[in-house]
């Protein structure tokens, strides 16, 4: 008996040692981006989808593919698929096509990771989507407009190089219809502002005086719909522009104003 303890003590002795486990191993958690991009492209083309366009960062991809009629963007992390988009789609029928939008591609927070811009075509205008993603993965809104601006919010153009956009929007209880304006807001802080930079002042008098115009000529050749509508953007231009100017404080001791 002890002969047969010692031979098993042995055998345990000369056998092959475990491999010591990485601690780092219990801290890797998620996918690897471009590999799970890869697998999520396979399958669209098993499915009859066409990549057009594919970006690679360093931690993330993102493509756009077609089907016929149908379009899709996808956005694939280190926690896999974290956004998509796709036409048609039931909650917006107004989409007819989405696509990665062209170069240059803006960075909001200077993080060296470029953000992902979707193009999202409607019938009568194409609006951009602009998200970013942060360094775990998540991918969020750059920029969300506020209500009291107007409704139908759309992006028109994003200034790759400095944080603002163009934003057109539908005046809000108009009494006429498709009347919209278009609006230059800026990031201030942590928030989004309408700009009043001397080149956002500067088109904003351009689109105040090209409806001014308009409207003389809608009114001398009798275009009542047409009057009307501009009339109505130029109230909201003016409504809205009225608190970007500064206000005089009121003085109790002869002072002027200030």
């Amino acid at each position: 008996m002890r002969y047969l303890v010692l031979a098993c003590a042995v055998m345990v002795g000369c056998g092959k040692p475990e491999p010591v486990q990485d601690p780092l191993d219990y801290l890797r958690i998620g996918v690897d981006a471009h590999a799970e991009a890869d697998a999520v492209i396979g399958d669209l083309r098993m499915h009859g989808f066409q990549i057009r366009r594919r970006i690679d960062e360093a931690d993330f991809v993102a493509f756009d593919a077609v089907r016929g009629p149908d379009s899709t963007v996808r956005v694939v992390t280190s926690r896999g698929p974290s956004l998509s988009m796709q036409v048609p789609d039931a909650r917006w029928p107004e989409r007819l096509w989405v696509e990665l939008a062209s170069e240059p591609r803006p960075d909001f927070d200077r993080d060296g990771r470029h953000d992902v811009v979707v193009a999202i075509r409607e019938r009568e205008r194409t609006c951009l989507a602009w998200a970013q993603v942060d360094a775990d993965g998540y991918v969020s809104e750059v920029f969300r407009p506020r209500v009291e601006w107007g409704e139908s919010p759309c992006v028109i153009e994003i200034d790759a190089s400095w944080p603002r956009l163009l934003l057109e929007v539908a005046v809000p209880d108009s009494p006429v219809p498709d009347a919209r304006v278009q609006l230059p807001i800026k990031a201030r802080a942590r928030s989004w502002v309408l700009d009043d930079s001397p080149s956002a002042s500067a088109r904003w008098d351009h689109e105040v005086e090209h409806r001014r115009q308009a409207l003389e000529e809608a009114e001398a050749r009798a275009d009542r719909p047409t009057a009307r509508r501009l009339e109505t953007e130029l109230a909201w231009l003016d409504q809205l522009r009225k608190p970007q100017e500064p206000v005089l404080e009121a003085t109790g001791d002869g002072e002027e104003a200030r």
